[in-house]
């Protein structure tokens, strides 16, 4: 009814939002990664996901979202039409891999909230990243949803010394 499409609307607002940003971007030649311009473009495409999710997608969508935002802004935007397949391809690519954990992170961050944990420690949080594929700024949007905090500190001390383990197993004698 009416009501489920007020309650849908910032969702759909968001969906509407990314797509037109992850398409601009990967027309640009930016494809999503872990870190720079990638690694926006992979928060992007994330925070839009989540927001399908939430309103019940659990497959694929994201993409579906390119032919029509082409055919849409395509004569005013050419490159949108011209790479639109590439646009597709990456943005599909990016969903699957979302998808794939998006699930085991949120069931994680319910148990974190029906704990009645009022903040998710740093190593909750980097947990969250590498384990889940969770952005720290999708935690704590969700987390923020629901009023709890997130301890950002104890996460980039934990992003750190990951690196520093990462580093060592890669680099020899250090």
């Amino acid at each position: 009814g009416a009501k489920d499409c007020d309650k849908d609307a910032p969702s759909l607002k968001v969906i509407a939002d990314h797509i037109r940003a992850c398409a601009f971007t990967v027309a640009d030649g930016v494809i999503p990664g872990n870190e720079g311009r990638g690694y926006v473009l992979r928060r992007i495409a994330r925070r839009a996901i989540r927001h399908g999710y939430k309103l019940g997608a659990r497959k694929p969508f994201f993409h579906k979202l390119v032919a029509p935002l082409a055919a849409e802004m395509g004569e005013a935007y050419p490159e949108l039409r011209a790479k639109a397949s590439e646009i597709e391809k990456w943005t599909r690519l990016e969903e699957e891999r979302f998808l794939e954990t998006i699930e085991g992170g949120l069931r994680r961050l319910e148990e974190l909230r029906a704990s009645g944990a009022k903040t998710i420690g740093g190593d909750e949080a980097f947990r969250l990243y590498d384990t889940f594929g969770f952005p720290i700024d999708l935690t704590q949007l969700i987390a923020a949803e629901w009023d709890i905090q997130v301890d950002i500190p104890g996460f980039e001390k934990a992003l750190e010394e990951h690196r520093q383990r990462s580093r060592a197993a890669r680099v020899p004698g250090t």
